[in-house]
């Protein structure tokens, strides 16, 4: 099997893991991620901050974006704006998203964020304790972090969602820390 059929099947298996969570209990996880997301100093001390906007079985993240702005942080989330380019853009408000072609929550302006970011937040589909990340396939987030500096990448995923290895290509980013319901893997304790 060549990489990308690799990647396919991969992703369809890790789709059919997250989807397999029931509601009720994928609720108290999405609870405990994001209060382990909490124990992260560099969230903690975060004064901007970039966030996926979550979308169907994503770890939940309406409420996180809510929590950010109330603590007067500087947000951005992604905008996809072409089949290769995703943009960050500044939101004060959830009001400003409204579904994209997909039904994904999308800003409604094409302002791009100009604030350097300190903690990208990012979802994914699979990950490994050692930050590497499969997303859904475009490569949208490795392009963006290939030209943005970011001090911390971080994932939110179930635990179902972590696995041993992840076939990676050369453009793929490593994460810094991904956070689950059961822990927190900081990947730069372990290099």
């Amino acid at each position: 099997m060549n990489l990308p059929e690799e990647k396919k099947t991969l992703r369809t298996e890790l789709k059919k893991r997250r989807s397999a969570i029931p509601e009720t209990r994928r609720a108290a996880m999405n609870k405990q991620i994001i209060k382990n997301l909490h124990n992260i100093n560099d969230f903690n001390n975060a004064q901007s901050a970039f966030c996926y906007v979550s979308y169907q079985a994503e770890v939940e993240t309406r409420h996180l974006l809510d929590e950010i702005l109330g603590r007067g942080i500087y947000l951005a989330v992604p905008k996809i704006i072409s089949p290769t380019k995703m943009i960050a853009v500044p939101i004060n408000d959830q009001t400003e998203l409204e579904p994209d072609n997909l039904g994904i929550p999308t800003p409604k302006s094409d302002q791009v964020a100009t604030n350097p970011i300190d903690i990208a937040i990012t979802p994914g589909l699979g990950f490994t304790s050692s930050g590497e990340r499969l997303g859904y396939g475009r490569g949208y987030y490795d392009r963006w972090f290939e030209h943005h500096v970011i001090k911390t990448k971080v994932g939110l995923a179930f635990e179902a969602q972590i696995v041993d290895t992840l076939p990676t290509e050369t453009t793929d980013v490593l994460l810094d820390i991904i956070v689950t319901e059961q822990r927190i893997i900081d990947v730069r304790n372990s290099l």
